[in-house]
């Protein structure tokens, strides 16, 4: 039997940015990225090339550098820019657009983590001004204290079905498909939200069911998302008197308090599905008054100057009458 010949296939290198932008997000999809990774890396790249409209030249570098270098650029934007266009360009490199990626070399700048620490009032009059006497309302209490109590990810709580949610065992399911490591895992909530959620299924109808609406729908039974939820989230904190308030806030505050209160970093770090302990440890930005608190306890000096409480001596002891 004669062997079937094989033709060298030779893949034509993209011929503009868009090009390459549109083959790259198509291998990062296939690769199981999440839609709003996908939305990242197609917002930032055009943003480059927009501002650039040469770079798709051998004087990528220089754009590059200047787009990086510009003045106010904070840390973090420097870092979310660059966290974008090094894969893209490694990308290009793999389909010899270049032979180096433009941003070789180029190294994350070292950042301060954002410290989020709300007052325990200033929670709870974000969630007294959350009503209970709509769908809408039931919904977002609810939402509000599950972040709080197990640090889920926004667009994980808000992709959570009724079938992830097991009443009896205070626990809820974040499937691999919709968390953002790609990989499963288990969060456990108080009985205070055990309450909510079974208040909040109760008044779901029946077709809801049916058709998978999430647990955390709009009042019509559609997917809610991030910005939604932000936006409403933004009107409590008003209502409350709070200038500042996000739906990440409340994971971060997941993490300080869950330590604050005895946790430990390893469970804090699989319930929050970080992975690694790096990712973990830039949440736990702890403020001045816990770094004050916790010298004060512990100060060698304290405790050698500490002044005793002078003992009374006991003398000759009364008989009782």
């Amino acid at each position: 039997m004669k062997a079937a010949r094989i033709a060298h296939i030779s893949q034509r290198a993209p011929e503009s940015w868009q090009d390459a932008m549109s083959r790259f997000l198509s291998l990062r999809k296939a690769q199981g990225a999440a839609p709003r990774t996908l939305r990242g890396y197609e917002e930032n790249v055009r943003a480059f090339f927009r501002r650039y409209p040469t770079a798709w030249s051998p004087a990528c570098r220089d754009c590059l550098l200047d787009y990086l270098a510009q003045d106010g650029i904070s840390p973090a934007t420097y870092n979310v820019r660059l966290k974008v266009l090094h894969p893209f360009f490694r990308f290009c490199v793999s389909q010899g657009i270049f032979d180096e990626s433009p941003a070789e070399g180029l190294k994350y700048r070292r950042q301060e983590p954002r410290i989020v620490d709300h007052d325990t009032d200033d929670l709870r009059k974000v969630l007294s001004a959350i009503p209970e006497d709509t769908f809408a309302g039931l919904r977002d209490k609810a939402l509000f204290l599950l972040s709080l109590d197990c640090g889920i990810r926004p667009s994980e709580a808000l992709q959570l079905l009724p079938s992830d949610i097991d009443l009896s065992a205070c626990r809820a399911r974040i499937r691999a498909a919709t968390a953002k490591t790609r990989t499963g895992r288990t969060v456990f909530f108080s009985d205070h939200v055990k309450t909510l959620l079974e208040r909040l299924l109760a008044a779901r109808p029946e077709e809801w069911n049916e058709g998978k609406a999430p647990v955390f729908c709009t009042s019509y039974g559609a997917s809610m998302d991030t910005h939604a939820w932000t936006v409403q989230l933004r009107r409590y904190a008003q209502k409350a008197g709070l200038s500042r308030f996000s739906a990440y806030d409340l994971r971060h505050q997941h993490a300080i308090d869950y330590l604050r209160n005895g946790g430990d970093v390893m469970t804090l770090q699989k319930g929050m599905g970080h992975a690694t302990l790096d990712m973990t440890r830039q949440y736990l930005a702890l403020s001045d008054d816990d770094l004050r608190t916790s010298h004060d306890r512990a100060s060698p000096v304290n405790a050698l100057l500490q002044k005793e409480e002078p003992r009374k001596r006991m003398g000759k002891l009364r008989e009782r009458r």
